[in-house]
């Protein structure tokens, strides 16, 4: 169900205290994903005056009443682009999403928790998740109209049925090829409607497009499905706003088997820098992340570390630093190297030994079109990281990955190999579903 900004709809709103003050508004969106056998509710809402965006989730394997704790809620609440309010997706069962309702009709429910230190209470939401049924036009005239499409599911040659839904009504394109001649040819999708303007969603998987035609008195309107039509992306390579989350299946794993990655909204300062916070979600291991960008550069900050090695003895500690993982304006390639001066000590040395890991990134590929689990990317990028370390004045390298980023998506596929000559992959995961706003 969408709301047109500026619309109103009785049914859909939401509210919420905080210290008192009592903040609420209409819902614009909800909308009901199902993927890898995993159920994504999401609810947008904003304030009276527009000024506010308020972000309502839970995901499960199935959708129905009941209670929805975190990192399976989550709430957000921007105000003027600030984070206002955001939930802890680390902090299990800190914040409650109970969904009261949940059928055809629509969904309601009640939330309450802590969001960025503070106590949300008294949240309550209800929305539809249908569109209300067309408006018929009131005259008696009508035309013929046919949707067909060039390729099926999938693009290229793929044959793939395609579903179709246009005034309630549906059907599917089981042909294809180009215009077709006549408007009732096998394989199409063929109505007879009233005179007016219509909106077509014709839908591949969890994929779809939308567009419209017109029908005039007494002709045939032929009507292109073009999943190819694919707009110009737009925004970061590595997206960080507050409320953007991506969801990643290793491969060759099981559905459970998978990497939920959240971008907080909320910041916090290194170095006298600032990063977005995000947190991954890996089975019932969480952790934190922390990104900037600068220019056309992406950094990720790494805190201090010393790992033993207990059959030597050797301790290697590293004090914190931020690493670039992409620069987005370079072209195929070309390099860019991060070096880290750390130290090893054992029993065995007098001193403290230096030792320095570096990583060299190589821009494999600009502007490339890449489909991962079924879904097409275009404007990608792939890059490919070799990690090393040198000690004693000997240089080895340790480990390496393949990463590919999506313009205005993030990333949607990562390769590692653990061992030279790294073409023999340890793990992949891939891109499932994202969400950015």
């Amino acid at each position: 169900m969408e709301t047109p900004v500026g619309g109103t709809n009785a049914s859909a709103q939401w509210e919420f205290k905080e210290g008192g003050v009592l903040f609420k508004g209409p819902i614009d969106t909800a909308s009901v994903d199902t993927l890898n056998g995993y159920t994504f509710l999401t609810m947008i809402g904003r304030s009276a005056d527009g000024s506010a965006q308020m972000t309502l989730q839970v995901f499960g394997k199935d959708l129905k009443p009941g209670t929805y704790k975190t990192p399976f809620s989550l709430f957000a609440y921007i105000k003027g682009g600030t984070q206002v309010y955001q939930t802890d997706q680390t902090a299990t069962d800190s914040f409650t999403i109970v969904i009261t309702k949940a059928d055809s009709t629509g969904i309601s429910g009640t939330f309450s928790g802590k969001a960025s230190g503070k106590a949300i209470v008294d949240g309550r939401f209800s929305a539809p998740l249908k569109t209300s049924a067309p408006v018929t036009p009131t005259t008696k005239d009508s035309g013929q109209v046919v949707l067909w499409s060039k390729a099926g599911c999938g693009g290229d040659t793929s044959t793939k049925p395609i579903t179709v839904s246009v005034s309630g009504k549906s059907g599917q394109i089981t042909k294809f090829g180009t215009e077709p001649a006549t408007c009732d040819p096998p394989g199409t999708y063929f109505l007879k409607l009233p005179v007016g303007t219509y909106q077509y969603v014709a839908k591949c998987a969890s994929d779809s497009v939308t567009g419209s035609f017109t029908v005039t008195k007494g002709s045939c309107t032929k009507a292109q499905v073009n999943f190819s039509a694919t707009p110009v992306p737009t925004g970061d390579y590595f997206p960080m706003t507050g409320g953007f989350n991506w969801t990643y299946l290793y491969e060759a794993s099981s559905p459970d088997d998978t990497l939920y990655t959240f971008s907080l909204g909320n910041t916090a300062v290194f170095g006298g820098k600032t990063y977005n916070r995000f947190t991954n979600t890996d089975g019932q291991n969480k952790d934190s992340s922390y990104y900037r960008k600068s220019g056309s550069s992406y950094y990720e900050y790494v805190f201090a570390s010393s790992e033993k090695d207990s059959s030597s003895g050797v301790t290697i500690s590293f004090p914190a630093y931020e690493y670039t993982f992409l620069i987005d304006n370079l072209t195929a390639n070309q390099t860019f190297t991060n070096t880290y001066t750390g130290t090893a000590t054992s029993p065995s040395l007098p001193v403290p030994a230096s030792i320095t890991a570096s990583d060299k990134t190589t821009i494999l590929v600009t502007g490339a079109t890449v489909t991962v689990s079924g879904k097409t990317y275009t404007n990608v990028i792939k890059t490919k990281t070799i990690y090393s370390f040198t000690a004693g004045g000997t240089t080895t390298d340790i480990y390496g990955v393949e990463q590919w980023f999506s313009k205005g998506i993030g990333l949607i596929k990562y390769i590692d190999y653990q061992s030279p000559p790294f073409t023999t992959p340890t793990y992949i995961k891939n891109i499932t579903r994202y969400k950015v706003i």
